[in-house]
């Protein structure tokens, strides 16, 4: 037992003890390395269809390009194996497997040639000859093997097959064994607890390549992956009943495996926080004008009013829409604010400097009753417009995009496009609408939406899972769509702002004549005050110089300027 004494006497020794210890151990901690970041999202997309030994299959790498794409968008760090041998299966399945350890979600989607032999799955290779059944496990990659890198996950993992076709290496293969068969598509599976293996046919049947750029379970699948809030059981029964009635039947997809009661996405539901869309007020009568005039009835917008006109010119409400798009104007001007920088108004600006607008309580009221006067399924939607946000030159798509009129000038349904974001690299996400279908739609299905998340190229992208390209001309995006059954069928609607983020004119013009238009212009003598824009912006009254602006400058914010500064 050491005394009182001894412990006073060795207090100093102790604490410079700790104290040494506690500076090494902040020493090490300061100069330790870095831990590695673990991806919460892994992907192997394998695509085969150059194979060396047996017809080429058309489908298989366009459908793995289209499922990676699909992936990426969803977060997912994804490899991509085009056209592999068995030696670059092995080599990349080893190296996923190495990322999947303690992700969230790993997932192999394979496209390409799979066979059972004798009870067991394999996807092949385009090197495989597959002289003989003995010779499958050399050339050949076990669905097994697959199976226990994905099980890695903490989550999930998933794997998909599109591998189910008619097999050419079946028929001339030798038997080792009369007893080892070698059978129609896949057989069933059991994988493990994490794991849920989809194929394209249930086992024992076999699969479409299709006819179009996909196949039709790869089609399907991209259709739905990336909807919002659908959980993954709810996704493959989609699946399921998509590719069911597009084959008449003759193929089912199947999911094999079991998860708990917990809830995976690979889109999260929409947040509840996000910007509610505009609710409309019980409908009391069933005429249309009247169902558009409860909607905005209680707005300040003024196109919301000068839509109704176009609309229904005659109805009962125009006189007092009339009287309504005076009284907002005139507030307009005598509220104007001081004239602003032009910049970012003109496509060849610098977009990081533009005047950006923000998505106002009285735009959701806009864009709702454009929606219910088209009879569209609008979605909740958030568009950020804050400006820590820099701008992109890609900027310029994010908006609400509309048409008094239907495809292929009105014969068609109602369409509409909401641009949420575009990244720094050009991913645009957003929503694509479409109306009830009229008699002249090529597709008659129920009026509906889309999200999308695609690449913005040379101005222009395309609708994953849809005909639909999109190009923006001036400031018009232009859609185009081309018919299924006869490609060389075509159809086109311009969208045009209800809303934008950063405006652009329609009419760019060159840098000789913007030059010339910053210009004061003469006032040839004898012309009246209300037809020349005002020599000062002092000579008369507000209004005076918006209406002498108003015959010479078409469009209101640029009569507005021109009764700001004297410059039409």
């Amino acid at each position: 037992m050491q005394c009182y004494p001894c412990i006073r006497f060795n207090r100093g020794k102790h604490l410079m003890r700790i104290f040494g210890a506690a500076v090494l151990l902040a020493t090490s901690l300061w100069f330790a390395p870095p831990a590695l970041a673990q991806q919460a999202r892994v992907a192997l997309v394998i695509g085969n269809g150059a194979y060396e030994k047996v017809p080429e299959l058309p489908n298989p790498t366009r459908d793995a390009a289209d499922v990676g794409r699909a992936l990426e968008r969803l977060d997912f760090k994804v490899t991509q194996v085009k056209d592999a041998t068995a030696q670059a299966m092995r080599r990349a399945l080893v190296e996923f497997g190495r990322s999947a350890d303690g992700a969230d979600l790993a997932v192999v989607f394979y496209a390409g040639h799979g066979m059972e032999v004798g009870g067991e799955n394999w996807l092949i290779p385009i090197s495989a000859e597959l002289r003989s059944d003995t010779d499958i496990e050399s050339e050949a990659i076990s669905l097994r093997s697959v199976g226990l890198q994905v099980s890695k996950a903490k989550k999930l993992g998933l794997v998909i097959l599109d591998a189910c076709r008619n097999n050419p290496f079946a028929a001339k293969m030798k038997r080792s064994l009369s007893t080892r068969a070698v059978a129609r598509g896949l057989a069933a599976t059991e994988p493990s607890d994490n794991v849920l293996i989809a194929y394209a046919a249930r086992d024992g049947t076999t699969a479409s390549d299709g006819e179009g750029r996909n196949s039709p379970f790869t089609a399907s699948l991209l259709r739905h992956i990336e909807t919002p809030g659908l959980e993954i059981s709810f996704l493959f029964r989609r699946v399921r009943d998509d590719v069911m009635a597009a084959t008449r039947r003759e193929q089912q997809p199947f999911v094999y495996g079991s998860l708990s009661k917990e809830e995976i996405y690979l889109k999260a539901p929409v947040a509840s926080d996000q910007a509610p869309v505009v609710s409309i007020p019980p409908l009391s009568t069933s005429a249309e004008d009247e169902k558009f005039w409860l909607a905005i009835q209680t707005s300040t917008v003024t196109g919301l009013y000068e839509e109704f006109l176009t609309r229904y010119p005659r109805s009962n409400h125009a006189a007092e829409a009339r009287q309504r798009i005076k009284d907002f104007k005139a507030k307009e001007v005598a509220a104007v604010s001081p004239p602003i920088s032009d910049v970012g108004e003109r496509q060849g600006l610098d977009m990081k400097v533009a005047p950006r607008k923000s998505f106002s309580l009285e735009d959701n009221q806009r864009v709702g009753a454009i929606a219910l006067a088209q009879q569209l399924k609008l979605p909740s939607f958030t568009i950020s417009s804050s400006q820590d946000v820099p701008l992109q030159p890609d900027s310029k798509f994010v908006g609400v995009w509309s048409n008094k009129r239907g495809w292929s000038n009105g014969k068609g349904r109602y369409a509409m496009l909401i641009v949420t974001e575009v990244s720094a690299t050009g991913l645009a996400k957003g929503y694509y609408l479409w109306g009830p279908p009229t008699k002249a739609s090529w597709v008659k299905d129920e009026a509906g939406n889309r999200s999308f998340s695609e690449y913005i190229k040379d101005n222009k992208f395309s609708i994953s899972g849809t005909p639909v390209s999109v190009k923006f001309e001036s400031n018009v995006l232009a859609l185009s769509s081309f018919k299924k059954e006869n490609p060389s069928e075509t159809a086109r609607i311009e969208l045009r702002p209800v809303w934008q983020l950063v405006s652009v004119p329609e009419d760019v013009e060159s840098s000789t004549k913007r030059e010339k238009a910053s210009q004061p212009r003469a006032i040839k003598k004898g012309s009246t005050a209300e037809s020349r824009a005002p020599a000062s912006v002092g000579e008369a009254s507000m209004e005076e110089r918006y209406r002498a602006c108003k015959k010479l400058v078409k469009g209101f914010a640029r009569r507005e300027a021109c009764a700001r500064t004297g410059v039409n």
